[in-house]
């Protein structure tokens, strides 16, 4: 009876597990409003503090010269924009052409986007992947 009652909890909870991931690949997927809650900056990279419902999500943007942008709407904290999201633990990177794919994708802690610049996820906020979209040029919003 025991063993029963566990095997069905463990098929309940992978049952439960896949339709999250499914549900929150969609969603990033789709145009969403986030609202932006803080924008942070490391070498020539802005980070964005973005939330939609319950969720959070840090976005990565190379910074821009904004008067080269003809930018008309600017990035601003306590807005919300409709923004495509794409994974950064979704991408699969790759050698001469082969795509390769980390042993476990939890292990990175970390992505390098220059030389001089590695920025980190933060599971202690709740951020747990890097994002990247192409609605922002450096903090102007392009829809």
């Amino acid at each position: 009876m025991i063993k029963t009652l566990g095997s069905a909890m463990l098929i309940l909870a992978m049952l439960c597990s896949c339709a999250s991931l499914r549900t929150q690949k969609n969603m990033l997927q789709s145009d969403s409003l986030y609202l932006v809650k803080k924008i942070d900056s490391i070498n020539n990279w802005y980070t964005i503090y973005a939330t939609k419902s319950d969720s959070s999500f840090k976005i990565v943007v190379k910074k821009q010269d904004h008067q080269n942008l003809q930018c008309k709407r600017r990035i601003r904290v306590g807005q919300s924009y409709s923004l495509v999201l794409h994974s950064r633990k979704n991408e699969v990177p790759g050698i001469n052409g082969i795509k390769i794919k980390p042993v476990n994708s939890l292990d990175i802690q970390c992505y390098t986007y220059d030389e001089a610049t590695s920025i980190c996820i933060e599971p202690k906020k709740g951020i747990y992947d890097l994002f990247h979209t192409p609605d922002i040029e450096g903090l102007c919003y392009l829809k």
